[in-house]
């Protein structure tokens, strides 16, 4: 018995404390994950309890059901059911008596299409450390039926009974239900369960199930309430992902948490701390229980080599040899004496050098130069600011060189039609040379102007690119000038044309 009320003690305070422990902060441990809702589909065995014996019929549904907690859970149920029935014997009284002379035997027939909404309780939550493969419970709850009867055979009253024949159904009653049921776990997401339900319709309507309603004035014994009773077979399947969410919650007990958490406890080694060389790393992680006293270790345990040579620390004479020179047996590296050059040895080397070496005479500028490249706004042949910088250099240049021609080639990328495009290149060539020629003074006929449009473009797309909307400059060797697009485009782009100069300068 103290076993027992052990147990009980446990289980009440993890609950309780997988429910509302905190950390260190006060924040809440949240013991209730994420959980999956479950669909099913059940069939089964329908049948009237009352006045009028029943026949076996079928009944078929679904239902919706979502965990509140490990226990609780809601469940929403939507069922069609057709029971019916046919009274085979006379009627007796409670004195014995038989009242056959009128022969009482109806039958019926009822349809009952119905929703209610139940609280169900799982009782498997006592389990611990187990996966739990069957879940009893039971649920109580209410809901709202459209009921038909319609009585098939009548017969001639009689002064114990009032038989009430229907040709219609009498519509919507609300009803109270109840039952108990038992699944098993056969996958991951999927159980099956056998349940009985129990439906007690409220109103009038509670002794009108099987079409007759019956009068006790003689003692008969009969029952005052029609039940509905519906055994039957569910198939249910778990929706959801399980990196995401949890079977759902009356699968699992919030004590597996604290099982899973000793065990794991239970199974971690005994830690021993001794430390047998006294090195500062116990035995169970040192590589080297035997370390001689006082020496340096690693994290190990094994006594520190810092440059690697063989010879640990300790014992070194030289901790810190160079690199890739043997050591003797005190880890002293044997570098061998350098083989250095006398000053003479220099001065013979450099004279031998100089003996045939001329001086090379002046030469002409080279003309293979890398020049600058001058980049533009989409759409647009007016200078940046920013470029103002490259076409200060290429004018130091051919200042510095005045027989020096450049080519100034413009370009585009692929985003217009090539006449357009083309046009585009040539304002771009040419706004650059009316730059260079207005600001520096560099005479027009040392620029050729070119354009090759969007032909050769640095960056393959296809669309805005900065780098193909460019102005190329080279130095100048068998190229003509190129005249002025003409192609059916008046004019492509926008840009400034705000430059000064005059006709002396050529522009």
């Amino acid at each position: 018995m103290t076993r027992k009320v052990s147990v009980l003690i446990a289980l009440v305070l993890g609950f309780y404390m997988t429910g509302l422990a905190q950390d260190d902060n006060g924040l809440a441990i949240n013991s209730k994950p994420k959980d999956m809702w479950e669909i099913g589909l059940n069939v089964g065995h329908s049948i009237v309890t009352g006045d009028v014996d029943w026949n076996s019929s079928f009944g078929v549904g679904l239902h919706l059901r979502k965990a509140l907690d490990y226990v609780f859970s809601i469940r929403l149920d939507a069922a069609y059911q057709a029971p019916n029935g046919l009274e085979e014997e006379d009627f007796r009284g409670r004195d014995g008596e038989r009242y056959g002379f009128n022969r009482w035997k109806p039958e019926y027939n009822t349809t009952v299409l119905g929703g209610d909404l139940s609280l169900v309780a799982s009782l498997n939550q006592l389990k611990i450390g187990k996966k739990n493969k069957v879940n009893p419970y039971f649920f109580a709850g209410g809901g709202v039926a459209s009921i038909a009867v319609t009585a098939i055979d009548g017969t001639t009253e009689v002064d114990v009974e009032e038989r009430v024949s229907f040709d219609d159904g009498w519509g919507t009653s609300a009803y109270l239900t109840g039952g108990a049921g038992l699944a098993f776990r056969v996958g991951k997401k999927f159980s099956i369960g056998l349940e009985h339900k129990i439906i007690s319709v409220m109103g009038r309507a509670d002794d009108l199930l099987d079409a007759a309603e019956l009068h006790t004035s003689v003692g008969a014994e009969t029952s005052s309430r029609d039940l509905l009773h519906y055994t039957n077979v569910r198939l249910n399947i778990a929706l959801g992902k399980e990196e995401d969410k949890s079977l759902p919650l009356w699968w699992a007990s919030p004590l597996d948490m604290i099982s899973e958490d000793l065990a794991e406890v239970k199974a971690r080694p005994i830690f021993d701390i001794t430390d047998s060389d006294n090195d500062g790393v116990v035995d169970m992680f040192d590589q080297e229980t035997n370390t001689a006293a006082g020496a340096p270790v690693d994290t190990r345990g094994v006594a520190l080599d810092s440059d690697g040579d063989g010879v640990a620390d300790y014992m070194d004479k030289e901790p810190y040899s160079p690199p890739g020179y043997k050591v003797d047996n005190n880890g002293v590296a044997d570098i061998p004496a350098p083989d250095m050059l006398s000053e003479d040895d220099v001065n013979k080397i450099v004279d031998a050098k100089l003996k045939n070496f001329k001086v090379p005479t002046p030469a002409a500028p080279r003309m293979d130069w890398f020049l600058p490249m001058v980049n533009f706004d989409n759409n647009r042949y007016s200078i940046k600011g920013t470029e103002y910088g490259k076409l200060h250099q290429m004018a130091t240049v051919m200042q510095q060189h005045p027989g020096m021609r450049v080519v100034a080639a413009g370009f585009t990328d692929a985003t217009a039609g090539n006449c357009y495009n083309d046009v585009l290149s040539y304002n771009r060539a040419q706004a650059t040379i009316d730059y260079m020629v207005s600001k520096y003074g560099i005479s027009r006929d040392r620029f050729i102007l070119n354009y090759g449009g969007e032909n050769k473009l640095l960056d393959p797309t296809q669309g805005k690119s900065l780098a193909n909307r460019r102005v190329e400059f080279k130095v100048a060797t068998v190229e003509t000038e190129m005249g002025r697009p003409d192609c059916g485009v008046g004019n492509a782009g926008t840009g400034g044309s705000g430059y000064t100069g005059n006709k002396e300068s050529g522009y």
